[in-house]
């Protein structure tokens, strides 16, 4: 019930605002992070490594800020402590986020983030057969983020880059918990202006 209300208060929020203020981002980029909290069980089985990072979200625009719902997903497949073990992680992070933007073309903005994280480890032997061990968790997280971005009012499509700094606010709990990570986020990707593309 409570998840029906926020979804029905986020579109209300969406549509209260004008049109024009609406862009639609999605990014793709690097991510590094170090190795993740972890509960005794999952000692051993992951390190710091690198991976793939993707993010979408909405953003919301008024005089000198950005604000607005994101998903940030981003993993660490090159982690392996043991050489011959293959282990991985990810993080999936629900949340909204706020930013400080200049007038300029670029824009030039910066702010911080808060939500929720899910993540999940596994490892398992490289070189024989044997049962995959894995782990979970769920924690509260946040970040602090800077970039650039640019909008055609002709086409309504730009580009965006972007740098964040992603860290959980508190450790999983559980027998076989995992997680959070701090890691950071190097990402580039497009802007759509929503109303643009609404437009015949």
């Amino acid at each position: 019930m409570k998840k029906a209300a926020g979804a029905a208060l986020l579109a209300l929020l969406l549509c209260s605002l004008p049109a024009a203020a609406h862009q639609w981002v999605v990014t793709l980029g690097y991510a590094n992070s170090g190795a993740p909290e972890h509960s005794a069980m999952a000692s051993g089985y992951f390190a710091a490594g690198g991976g793939y990072a993707f993010g979408t979200r909405v953003d919301l625009a008024r005089e000198h800020f950005w604000f607005g719902p994101e998903f940030t997903f981003w993993n660490n497949v090159t982690g392996d402590p043991l050489v011959d073990y293959n282990s991985s992680y990810f993080q999936a992070e629900f949340g909204g986020r706020a930013s400080l933007r200049t007038r300029t073309t670029p824009a030039l903005y910066g702010g911080v983030g808060a939500g929720y994280a899910f993540s999940h480890g596994t490892s398992s032997p490289r070189f024989y057969s044997a049962e995959k061990v894995s782990f979970d968790g769920d924690f509260p997280v946040a970040s602090l983020h800077i970039g650039a971005k640019t909008l055609s009012r002709s086409t309504g499509l730009g580009l965006v880059g972007e740098a964040s700094y992603h860290a959980g606010l508190s450790k999983a709990r559980g027998r076989n918990a995992i997680g959070p990570a701090r890691a950071f986020l190097v990402q580039i990707g497009f802007v759509f202006d929503i109303q643009s593309a609404s437009t015949p």
